[in-house]
C-alpha cells in the first residue's frame, strides 16, 4: 500500500512538473532570434568626462521639439535626459568625474551639445565629450561614435558650445553640419526658452 501510494505521489509530481513545463515553453524565447528584423531605437548620448577633484561641470544639451533645454535644473524633457549630475567630490564614492545624458529617439534637426562651468576651482578645467548613437554600425551591434571633443574651460560661469549637429530623417549624421558656433543653453533655460 505504501509502495503504490510512493509511487502515485512521484507521477502525480513528475505530472505537475511537465504541466508546467509546457504552459511555460511559450514564454521561452531566443534572445539572438528575438533582436532579429527590428528597427534600432537611434538613440543618442552624451558623455562629458573630467579630472578627478572638487569640479562641478554640467552638461546642457537640446535637441528638436525640446521646450527648454536640459541640464541640472531640467533633468528631463521631451526628448533628452539628463542621467547623472555630477557635483564633483561630493557626495560622491568614487574619484570619477562624469555627466551624461541620452534620447528617446533620434528625430531630425539639430542637436547642441554645451558644457557649463559651474565651479571649477583649477583652471583652466579639460573637459573629454563623446557623442554615440545607438543606431547599429555595420555590426548590427552597438554604439557608434558620432563625433568627440576636448574642451577647455577657461573660467567660473563660462558656457561653451561644445558641438552643434544636424541628424536627418533616417537617423542619419548631416555631412558637414557638425560646428561648435555658440548658443547658450543655460542661459536660455533660466530666461524662459531659446
Amino acid at each position: 500500500m505504501i509502495k503504490t501510494l510512493f509511487r502515485d505521489l512521484l507521477f502525480l509530481l513528475l505530472l505537475c512538473f511537465l504541466t508546467i513545463t509546457i504552459w511555460l515553453l511559450p514564454l521561452i524565447r531566443d534572445a539572438d532570434k528575438a533582436d532579429d528584423g527590428q528597427p534600432p531605437p537611434g538613440n543618442l548620448t552624451v558623455i562629458a568626462t573630467w579630472p578627478a577633484g572638487d569640479t562641478d561641470i554640467d552638461l546642457w544639451v537640446t535637441g528638436p521639439g525640446e521646450p527648454n533645454p536640459i541640464g541640472y535644473s531640467n533633468k528631463g524633457g521631451v526628448l533628452w535626459n539628463l542621467l547623472r549630475d555630477d557635483l564633483g567630490a561630493m557626495p560622491d564614492a568614487t574619484q570619477l568625474n562624469f555627466e551624461n545624458a541620452y534620447t528617446r529617439g533620434a528625430p531630425a534637426g539639430e542637436y547642441i551639445v554645451n558644457l557649463h562651468c559651474f565651479r571649477c576651482p583649477v583652471l583652466p578645467q579639460r573637459v573629454f565629450v563623446e557623442v554615440g548613437s545607438a543606431k547599429p554600425a555595420d555590426s548590427g551591434k552597438g554604439t557608434v561614435a558620432l563625433a568627440t571633443a576636448t574642451v577647455d574651460l577657461k573660467s567660473n560661469g563660462q558656457e561653451k558650445t561644445v558641438i552643434r549637429f544636424q541628424i536627418d530623417a533616417a537617423g542619419d549624421l548631416v555631412p558637414g553640419s557638425m560646428h561648435s558656433v555658440f548658443v547658450p543653453l543655460r542661459s536660455a533655460s533660466k530666461a524662459g526658452g531659446l
